[in-house]
């Protein structure tokens, strides 16, 4: 069924574009861009500075949220925005497991990870949780010349493959620039491949890292991956509510709340119209993630853990590419729907405590602590 395209505001939404462009928070007689904070944030190795960054943050924020909300009501005028593909409801309901399921293993990881920045859960703020998925202790084997060769082997010839640094680079020069307008299909073949930098095989044979260094950083991309569906989850329960009862009170108290929970962290209210770039985006990046879970699945199903390296394999990457739309993708990899339990697979078998083999560790979570 067709439905009408979501009511865009070229206007406002230049405006917006334009205001977060020249804000800027002052930070000892430095003007940082606004843009730019987040990943100063994240490495800002002081907890106190971080705290006090982000703090300006929340500020610079709290500046723009007219523009935010001006540009939220623009989306309302004609109603409640309708995506133009997939089911905001349905996919939240389908979702719900998947959070569930994974909650042990997340904030597991989460212990961990902020204990080695002497940090504990209860306390941490969402500019900890950037400092610790900056992976800085992993910055140095994705060096530019490390990261082209590998890149370059992958099979990614056609990308321009430029000087990049440190694994999230990595990761998005593996999976290519977003081409204007792409749809959710497009999306996840490209995050497929971006995926392969949280691939214990990519990592050994085509950056060649040392064996024993690949299971610490496999679980990190594994948790970072983990962390990324969980926050597009919360942001997804969090604009279905947020087009019913746009009450700026009751939205930020929301959202600070519910993504809060997600993550496990205290997140600042003033983000919460920030948080939505467009309606529904929360809804393709779901679609996206999942997609991408299930075509990866059969990849390494057919082809195996170095799937990269078959001709076969390109070509039902290609073919997928070409699909019309999800559901056709899907008919092509042989599902009838949009199925998340590839996602939770692939996460797990890479979660240390979760990997075959490793032993059985105490699984820390917000009930206490057991052994597995």
């Amino acid at each position: 069924m067709s439905v009408p395209a979501i009511r865009t505001d070229s206007d406002i939404d230049q405006r917006v574009a334009d205001a977060e462009a020249r804000a800027a928070v002052m930070w000892n007689n430095e003007a940082i861009a606004f843009a730019d904070l987040p990943d100063r944030i994240a490495r800002t190795d002081r907890r106190a500075l971080r705290d006090r960054l982000l703090a300006g943050y929340a500020e610079a924020l709290d500046a723009l949220e007219p523009l935010y909300r001006e540009r939220l009501a623009a989306w309302l005028a004609d109603g409640v925005p309708q995506p133009t593909e997939g089911d905001p409801s349905a996919m939240a309901e389908q979702m719900e497991p998947f959070a569930l399921l994974s909650e042990t293993w997340y904030f597991a990881a989460l212990r961990r990870y902020l204990a080695l920045v002497d940090i504990e859960q209860g306390d941490a703020t969402i500019g900890d949780l950037w400092h610790v998925l900056r992976g800085g202790a992993w910055e140095h084997w994705f060096g530019a010349r490390e990261t082209r060769e590998a890149i370059v082997a992958t099979g990614r010839e056609e990308l321009p493959v430029a000087d990049v640094t440190g694994w999230r680079a990595a990761r998005r020069m593996l999976a290519g620039t977003p081409e204007p307008g792409e749809g959710v299909v497009a999306a996840a073949v490209r995050q497929v491949y971006g995926l392969l930098v949280g691939s214990p095989e990519w990592l050994g044979a085509e950056l060649r890292v040392a064996e024993h260094e690949v299971v610490p950083f496999v679980d990190f991309a594994a948790f970072a991956r983990l962390a990324d569906i969980r926050r597009a989850f919360a942001a997804l329960l969090f604009e279905q509510r947020l087009y019913d009862d746009p009450d700026a009170g009751v939205a930020r108290a929301y959202y600070a709340g519910i993504t809060g929970h997600m993550l496990g962290v205290q997140v600042p209210e003033a983000a919460y119209l920030h948080a939505i770039p467009r309606p529904w985006a929360s809804l393709e990046e779901l679609r996206t993630a999942v997609l991408a879970g299930d075509l990866l699945e059969v990849l390494e199903g057919r082809f195996g853990a170095s799937w990269w390296r078959e001709a076969a394999a390109r070509d039902l990457v290609a073919s997928v590419r070409q699909a019309s739309g999800v559901d056709d993708a899907l008919a092509r990899l042989g599902y009838d729907a949009l199925d998340w339990r590839p996602v939770l697979r692939q996460i797990r078998t890479r979660l240390i405590g979760e990997m075959s083999g490793y032993g059985g560790p105490n699984i820390t979570t917000r009930a206490g602590t057991r052994k597995v």
